[in-house]
């Protein structure tokens, strides 16, 4: 169970968002705009932070600024509503975590929260050995099984975090954007899946969700030998995650641009929108069966 701020300014759509949220088992402290939000913050320990774009005082992308200079280790996830969608890109590029459109909130707001909470869910024992490290490298070739995807995301923020290259909601991103490629490599690309045919996000990652279909492709030719190849190196300038599938490639061309407004109001294609707004470069090859996040760091 976490603690949530929900940050609101109209009392109809904050009850909706409240009741969504406590229905996941959260805690849920509600204001009614940024500046509140600021205060409330400050005044006690919450883990995540759920906020409309457009209100009185503050809006989104104001508080969402303001946190990553005065609360960089809690992650924010924005509520758009149609219409807002050049703020909604300006915030996620800001520093927001994920983003939920307005009218999608009962299918798409506790399945967002959770993938940003389970990124966080990373282990520091080894943090004093790791900050030593000047450059370190994995290399991973995957069956195609979510189960995989959490725990090597969290090595990976783990390894990250501990040589301190980046951190607190930078750090929640790029672990997004990681778990939307691998789960993409795996089910859109090895197993040739589409999302109407498989569970949400957090059902694969996080619930261990399955299907006749998932099962099928799973333990029959071409699929089953398939895949996912993944080359992480993290070091003082960059961090670089290359992750390929054995698949047949999409065409890169329809591939949606950092802040799609199109698809920011979109279930399907979230995923790309976020790998795209959460580093600063995404790199397709030719073949459209491998992608590399990069991401720019500011460690000495």
């Amino acid at each position: 169970m976490a603690k949530f701020l929900l940050v609101e300014d109209s009392p109809t759509q904050a009850v909706e968002m409240r009741m969504l949220l406590e229905e996941g088992a959260h805690t849920v402290k509600h204001v009614g705009n940024g500046r509140q939000a600021i205060k409330a913050l400050g005044d006690e320990s919450l883990d995540l932070v759920v906020t409309d774009l457009e209100m009185p005082e503050m809006n989104g992308l104001e508080l969402v600024e303001a946190m990553k200079v005065d609360f960089p280790h809690i992650p924010a996830v924005l509520v758009t509503a149609q219409g807002s969608e050049d703020l909604a890109s300006k915030t996620l590029h800001a520093g927001a975590a994920g983003y939920v459109p307005k009218h999608h909130l009962q299918t798409m707001l506790n399945d967002t929260v959770a993938d940003v909470l389970g990124v966080l869910q990373t282990d520091a024992s080894f943090s004093k050995l790791i900050s030593t490290l000047q450059k370190n490298q994995f290399v991973f070739a995957l069956p195609n099984h979510a189960e995989l995807i959490s725990p090597l995301v969290g090595l990976l923020m783990q390894v990250i975090a501990g040589m301190e290259l980046i951190s607190g909601s930078e750090l929640v991103r790029i672990g997004v954007a990681v778990e939307h490629a691998l789960l993409n490599a795996m089910f859109r690309g090895n197993l040739e899946l589409g999302p109407s045919v498989t569970p949400g996000h957090r059902a694969l990652v996080y619930d261990g969700a399955t299907s006749n279909l998932i099962q099928q492709r799973q333990s029959s030719d071409p699929y089953q030998t398939r895949q996912v190849y993944v080359d992480a190196t993290a070091s003082r300038d960059e961090i670089r995650i290359s992750i390929r599938d054995e698949g047949k490639g999409f065409d890169t061309s329809s591939m949606p641009k950092p802040g799609d407004l199109k698809k920011l109001n979109e279930e399907s294609g979230q995923g790309l929108v976020l790998m795209s707004s959460f580093t600063d470069s995404l790199i397709f090859n030719d073949q459209g069966n491998e992608v590399t996040l990069v991401k720019r760091c500011n460690a000495n």
